[in-house]
């Protein structure tokens, strides 16, 4: 498997699979903006060509900087096969180099195979009421990098 930094072309590949990988209406979160303006830091992850996964992510340009995974796919016949592992690798290892101190995410309760993936990876776990509005909780997992 190869990981690289994702393009513009990737864009098209990616809206027109995250709905099927995710199994639900999710492409309005493939915003082109992670395409054209921070595909520095958005990765792709391919087997012989094959789109296997991706990730999306940003680095703050706040003091102190932080690197925050937004989204992530993986093909579903891909799974269980490090994958996921590889993508954040990578990114953590592109966040170091660009000063980054701490990296971040969020998903929402419920998605158990999340929460336990952050975990494995050593992210601390905090389920944070409100956090996404009134009423709208959200897992926030964090590491120092």
């Amino acid at each position: 498997m190869k990981t690289r930094g994702i393009t513009r072309e990737d864009f098209h590949h990616v809206v027109s699979v995250i709905d099927q990988w995710w199994g639900g209406p999710t492409s309005a979160l493939a915003h082109p903006s992670f395409f054209y303006e921070f595909g520095q830091y958005a990765l792709i992850v391919e087997e012989e060509g094959r789109l296997a996964g991706f990730l999306l992510g940003f680095i703050t340009d706040a003091s102190p900087r932080v690197a925050y995974v937004h989204l992530v796919g993986i093909d579903p016949e891909f799974r269980r096969r490090g994958v996921g592992r590889a993508l954040y690798e990578e990114f953590t290892r592109r966040a170091k180099a660009a000063g980054a101190t701490k990296i971040k995410a969020i998903t929402t309760p419920g998605n158990q195979g999340s929460v336990e993936f952050h975990r494995a990876l050593g992210y601390s776990v905090e389920l944070v009421s409100d956090y996404a509005g009134p009423n709208r909780a959200r897992y926030v997992f964090l590491r120092d990098l």
